[in-house]
C-alpha cells in the first residue's frame, strides 16, 4: 500500500458552500464539483539594453484568478437563489472544505468571493438537467491549512 494513501482528499467528501455577507454558510445543494481558482500571475518584461547577458528579465506583475464553473444538479431553489445573488450585483462568499486526512482533525479550507452567473447548459434526453454557476473570482483566495489532530 502506497505510504501517501492516507493523504489522499476523496472529492465526493468536499464540502461547497456560499454565503451572501460571509458569516452565515450554506452548502450548495446538489453541488457535483468543487471549485477552487486557479491563480495565474503576470510576468511583466524589465529587459533594457543593460540587461546581463542580452538576456530577457522579468518581473512579477498582478495575478489573476480564472473563471470557474460550479455544476449542480437543477432545482427551483438553486436557480432562484443563484439569480438572486446575480440580480444584487455583488460578490459571494465562497467555502471549499476539505475532508481531514491522516494526522488532521479539521481539513484544509479554501475561501474565495465571485460574481455568479447560473445557467442551464444544453443536455441530451437521458441526461439529468443541470445549472452550472459560472464564477469570475475578484481578490485573493485564502487557504487555510487544517487543524492538526
Amino acid at each position: 500500500m502506497s505510504s501517501v494513501a492516507h493523504l489522499v482528499v476523496a472529492g465526493d467528501l468536499v464540502t461547497m458552500s456560499w454565503s451572501a455577507d460571509g458569516t452565515t454558510f450554506e452548502e450548495i445543494p446538489g453541488c457535483k464539483t468543487i471549485g477552487i481558482p486557479e491563480e495565474t500571475v503576470e510576468y511583466r518584461d524589465r529587459t533594457s539594453l543593460s540587461s546581463p547577458g542580452r538576456s530577457k528579465e522579468y518581473g512579477e506583475g498582478m495575478s489573476d484568478t480564472g473563471e470557474l464553473t460550479l455544476s449542480c444538479h437543477y432545482t427551483s431553489a438553486l436557480y432562484k437563489k443563484a439569480a438572486a445573488f446575480k440580480a444584487g450585483k455583488k460578490a459571494v462568499f465562497f467555502k471549499c472544505q476539505l475532508d481531514a486526512v491522516e494526522g488532521q482533525s479539521t481539513g484544509d479550507l479554501f475561501e474565495y468571493t465571485a460574481f455568479i452567473n447560473p445557467s442551464v447548459p444544453t443536455t441530451d434526453l437521458d441526461g439529468d438537467l443541470m445549472t452550472d454557476l459560472k464564477l469570475r473570482p475578484t481578490g485573493v483566495v485564502a487557504w487555510t491549512e487544517g487543524t492538526a489532530a
